[in-house]
């Protein structure tokens, strides 16, 4: 059993209790008896009066003594324990790891500034009272954690280090700091050892918690709590936004297609302002009405005439946390449609292969003129081949994949990409049921044959509205449903799975498979590519049929403009010649040099904003990758040309996770001693150990004694 002073100097105060015991000696009545006969008459009288006030006068001392006595214990700020002094307040040099989160929505405002400038006021009042002897390192919590001070004994350091910092656009990773910082107490020579971490408690970065290390039970953890000082709501988030280009169309029109959500669960919004700017310029605003916990999809569409790149945002009215009200993107109009067309039946005359009437009806004239740029590959070649390269693969009479090559179509189709295939005679319908069922929503069923003579199957001419077939005139389509087909493949659908058939043959065998795979898209036609099922590719309608299918399945595509990059994530520079100059949103200029054995990848995407690629001019010696001696260099080399543009936003998910308990954090930590405080005066105390503190009833105390005093007086 102990008690302990925080401030014991005030214990001084003390000696004050001497002061009103003086002053009633001083003050006390000194009595001398004088013989006199007029006063004989009032001895006689009893002193009932003089009686009373002898013992109101003890009292009154007592209670003044009293009163400065509480008052001095409180001011020192007493902590009652039943631990031991050792346990209560080490002695012993202090090894203090300060984690301190430094993401996006640390940036929320506070009482009167942003929670991060709490956590850093919070520090700077604690660490101006660390003990000399006690060493201290700061590791910053946003993904990737790091060591920001390794070991130190002086404190303003780690000042100096935070001092004109602000939030991170990352998002908080505080599973992994905690592993970090029991890394760091590791190789601490001190016996006590203690995790400080100061967090608005968003529940995203506790997730994926380490296993922590056996014997470290003694390694006391506070939890700051920076959520308690919250002021305002984070309302709104713009989570995604979309471009795409109309490609069915002759007029040049960009649509916008953005997804708000309403992060209050419990309230909807009304009229919220969303504004469109492009180039620095207003296009378009509106306002939503957002269902309580929501989202909302709003599409914006606008003319544009030129084929520069653009650049613009998607934003909605401020909220407490603004860095997620708006959504950044970059677009690149009229880029070409990369096609990997791969060669299932490729043969020694090249009107014969299988891809020859494909390629060029996606290309009749020249690559300078046509918008869409295919390459023909053989089944050899394909592992050599990079997908994320290309807009749309076509699969043409293909028998079978290389050896796991399914899983790398599957990825690019999750991730945007599109999927063609065309059947044929060098098909397995067992490889396509079991390997490629991920992608294919139906079976191959049979293959359907006409007999010699036979009447051929045709295609069925109806008006449609899907984005392929309604430009398609009515005289068209009868000349659609005038080509016969020799053999087709029948289908059946497979548990579950959705599709649609755009076209059909007039015995109601679907045509054309469509279904959507991720944010990709995948079409299965049901015949040959080429002349030996059909003679389609000889007619005039072939090539606009294939050229408008190509179009609309790579409006979802992800490697035309990379539309939804995140902060932190490193981006392959996949048309990057062999030096490529980066410009970031702050104006610092990277060098990326690409070699023959390596890819092109810039990793520095640590701001939201677009970012400009630059290709030097000419075949200078002076820029060539040899003569580039750091990659950060201060301006572009002359004659710079810009290429690309890409945009990087913050990751949504720190904005639509909720907070993680007090008992929650208490079982991640199991079996150490975890304690959640949310002021400074809490901080201290919890440097200083378990116990109860006296001060307020110390307080209380020293108000009842004045309150009695008062009474006394008044009584007398």
């Amino acid at each position: 059993m102990n008690l302990n002073f925080i401030s014991p100097w005030f214990l001084f105060g003390l000696l004050g209790i001497g002061l009103p015991i003086l002053i009633h000696l001083l003050t006390r009545r000194q009595q001398s008896h004088i013989k006199f006969s007029a006063v004989y008459l009032l001895q006689q009288v009893k002193k009932r009066s003089v009686k009373k006030s002898r013992p109101n006068r003890l009292l009154l001392l007592l209670f003044r003594c009293l009163a400065i006595a509480c008052l001095s214990l409180a001011l020192a700020n007493p902590i009652f324990s039943f631990s031991p002094m050792a346990q209560f307040l080490p002695s012993k040099p202090t090894a203090n790891v300060l984690i301190l989160d430094d993401s996006y929505s640390m940036a929320m405002t506070g009482t009167d500034q942003s929670l991060y400038d709490h956590a850093v006021d919070l520090m700077t009042t604690w660490l101006d009272r660390a003990r000399p002897n006690n060493t201290y390192s700061l590791i910053l919590a946003s993904n990737p954690p790091r060591v920001a001070m390794d070991w130190t004994t002086e404190p303003r350091q780690i000042l100096k280090r935070l001092q004109g910092t602000r939030p991170s656009y990352q998002t908080t990773q505080l599973s992994q700091a905690v592993a970090l910082a029991y890394r760091q107490l590791s190789v601490a020579e001190q016996a006590v050892k203690r995790i400080y971490i100061l967090t608005d408690l968003d529940s995203n970065g506790w997730s994926d918690f380490p296993a922590l290390p056996p014997g470290n039970g003694s390694t006391a953890v506070t939890i700051i709590d920076l959520f308690s000082r919250q002021q305002g709501l984070n309302e709104t988030l713009v989570e995604k936004v979309a471009l795409s280009q109309e490609f069915l169309t002759n007029r040049r029109v960009i649509r916008v297609q953005a997804r708000v959500t309403n992060l209050l669960k419990d309230r909807p919004l009304q009229q919220i302002l969303i504004t469109l700017t492009v180039n620095g310029k207003k296009v378009s605003e509106d306002y939503l009405d957002l269902p309580a916990g929501g989202r909302v999809e709003k599409v914006f569409t606008f003319p544009y005439l030129k084929s520069i790149p653009l650049t613009g945002r998607i934003e909605t009215q401020s909220d407490a946390l603004t860095v997620d009200n708006r959504r950044l993107f970059s677009y690149q109009p009229d880029q070409k449609i990369k096609v990997l067309v791969i060669d299932g039946d490729p043969r020694g005359v090249s009107h014969q292969n299988e891809s020859f009437y494909v390629e060029k009806a996606l290309n009749p004239f020249s690559a300078a003129v046509s918008d869409i740029e295919p390459t023909v590959s053989t089944l050899s070649e394909l592992p050599h081949r990079d997908l994320d390269s290309f807009s749309v693969v076509m699969m043409c009479n293909v028998r079978e994949l290389p050896f796991g090559y399914e899983r790398e179509l599957e990825r690019f189709v999750l991730n945007g990409g599109a999927l063609f295939i065309a059947l044929g005679d060098q098909v397995d319908a067992t490889f396509y049921n079991d390997k490629m069922g991920v992608l294919l929503p139906v079976k191959l069923q049979a293959l359907n044959q006409v007999a010699q003579h036979g009447e051929p199957f045709r295609l069925l001419a109806e008006t449609s509205d899907h984005k392929v077939l309604k430009v398609f005139s009515d005289k068209t389509l009868k000349a659609m449903s005038r080509i016969g087909f020799s053999s087709i493949y029948s289908v059946e659908p497979r548990p579950g799975r959705e599709f649609t058939t755009p076209m059909k043959f007039t015995n109601q065998f679907p045509a054309v498979v469509e279904s959507n795979f991720g944010r990709g898209k995948v079409v299965l036609y049901v015949s040959s590519i080429d002349r030996d099922w059909n003679t389609f590719p000889i007619q005039p309608t072939f090539l606009p049929w294939v050229q408008r299918w190509v179009r609309y399945i790579a409006q979802s595509l992800e490697s035309i403009t990379r539309q939804d990059l995140l902060i932190g994530e490193p981006i392959v520079l996949n048309d990057a010649g062999d030096l490529t100059w980066v410009e970031s949103p702050d104006g610092r200029i990277t060098a990326i040099k690409k070699t023959a054995d390596s890819k092109a990848i810039f990793k520095e995407t640590l701001i939201p904003g677009t970012y400009r690629m630059y290709h030097p001019a000419g075949s200078s010696k002076a820029v060539s990758p040899e003569n580039i001696a750091e990659n950060s260099v201060t301006r572009l080399p002359a004659g710079a040309r810009r290429f690309a543009n890409f945009t990087i936003n913050i990751d949504p998910a720190e904005s639509t996770s909720g907070k993680i308990s007090e008992n929650e954090i208490r079982e991640l930590f199991s079996g150490i001693p975890v304690q959640q405080v949310r002021d400074f005066d809490e901080l201290h105390s919890a440097t200083m150990g378990e116990g109860t503190n006296l001060t307020t009833p110390l307080f209380l105390m020293v108000a009842l004694m004045l309150f009695l005093e008062g009474w006394l007086v008044r009584r007398e």
